[in-house]
């Protein structure tokens, strides 16, 4: 029996990649809001509590900065994900 696979278009995984409009930047709001729904579950609630301040606290400080840095890099580059390491 013929492998029904090798007479496919050959299609690729990412042929169309060019063609798609990128994903939006979501807002830091929204991201830190997803962030502690998915958190909520696994903390009791003075963990829960804890996680709460240090998002606000990251939301009103270096957040907003590296959000900002976030947005910059989306203006240039397709795939704006990236990592930032902060040294203490």
């Amino acid at each position: 029996m013929e492998n029904q696979l090798t007479k496919s278009n050959e299609e690729r995984t990412f042929q169309y990649q060019d063609s798609l409009p990128s994903l939006p930047v979501p807002s830091l709001e929204e991201s830190l809001k997803k962030y502690l729904e998915s958190v909520k579950p696994f903390a009791n609630e003075e963990e829960y509590k804890k996680t709460e301040e240090i998002v606000h606290k990251f939301q009103s400080g270096i957040g907003k900065k590296l959000h900002q840095k976030l947005l910059e890099r989306a203006k240039g580059k397709r795939n704006w994900v990236f990592v930032v390491i902060i040294e203490k």
